[in-house]
């Protein structure tokens, strides 16, 4: 069979099942493979061995039946960064790249940031990227960790990154202080996991649950944040769609102020930022 026929094959066998059958066929392809695209448009006609294709359908099969496509591919694209992924993380959303702009912007040179929840460590990783911070990623996930310390090891930012084992601020050093605390917590309310999308559902649901009511976490940081923020210090939340209002005042009520709540492009309010009033 020829890299077209395969491709075509590919297509037709997706179509129902995902929202670009086209483009994820050349893709998982050009993954089996070991080229680029490029490679795939510009030998169309080049022959596959039966060993190659059925090992394609298999891919396939992986696709159809729920698994997201990064994590068959083992990466994806963020803050213009390649970042490793596996089914021990979340995958990082076009969403978070906002919550990441909005402490960018914020950010002075040799601030101290904490990310909570750091996951595939596409926050920390790309903020040590691109300021000239330091950075402590916290996460309860030593399988998580460990991505995130590939992560950074391949963005070249490892030096800049101390990684923790931590229940939240359990293992997070009282004598840092930080200058922003930023979050992407689990803030799927529990009763709605299982009508999220199968491959939704093939992430890790420590990663997704936030409690009863979804803000579970939000509370959590807040409460406990004040013992590590500096003075004027900034908190900055990734929240679901319907969540700003409650997060807003769940900072007011702990002691934050000047809340600003930033839209994603498609609209949503999806960053909430408080400032510490405290000293």
């Amino acid at each position: 069979m020829k890299i077209f026929d395969a491709l075509n094959f590919g297509t037709q066998y997706l179509k129902n099942y995902v929202s670009e059958p086209r483009l994820e066929a050349e893709g998982l392809l050009s993954f089996l493979l070991g080229v680029g695209r490029e490679y795939i448009i510009v030998n169309r006609d080049k022959e596959l061995s039966e060993n190659i294709f059925e090992r394609y359908k298999g891919l396939l099969d992986l696709r159809k039946d729920g698994m997201p496509y990064q994590y068959i591919v083992g990466k994806k694209h963020f803050m213009g960064l390649i970042f490793k992924v596996s089914p021990n993380v979340l995958i990082p959303r076009n969403d978070t790249e906002v919550l990441v702009e909005e402490v960018l912007k914020r950010l002075q040179k040799n601030d101290v940031v904490l990310d909570i929840g750091t996951g595939s460590g596409a926050i920390a990783v790309s903020i040590a990227k691109y300021k000239d911070v330091k950075v402590y990623a916290v996460d309860i996930s030593d399988d998580a960790l460990s991505v995130a310390r590939d992560n950074a090891y391949e963005n070249g930012v490892l030096d800049k990154i101390v990684f923790l084992k931590s229940d939240l601020f359990s293992s997070v050093p009282k004598d840092v202080k930080f200058d922003v605390i930023v979050s992407n917590p689990p803030y799927i309310r529990s009763g709605d996991i299982d009508k999220l999308q199968e491959e939704v559902k093939k992430e890790p649901k420590i990663a997704l649950d936030g409690g009863e009511d979804g803000l579970l976490f939000y509370r959590k940081i807040v409460r406990d944040s004040k013992e590590y923020i500096k003075s004027s210090g900034i908190i900055a939340f990734e929240v679901g769609y319907d969540e700003a209002g409650d997060v807003s005042r769940i900072l007011l009520d702990g002691g934050y102020g000047n809340i600003e709540i930033v839209k994603d492009l498609q609209g949503i309010d999806r960053v909430v930022l408080g400032k510490w009033l405290g000293s």
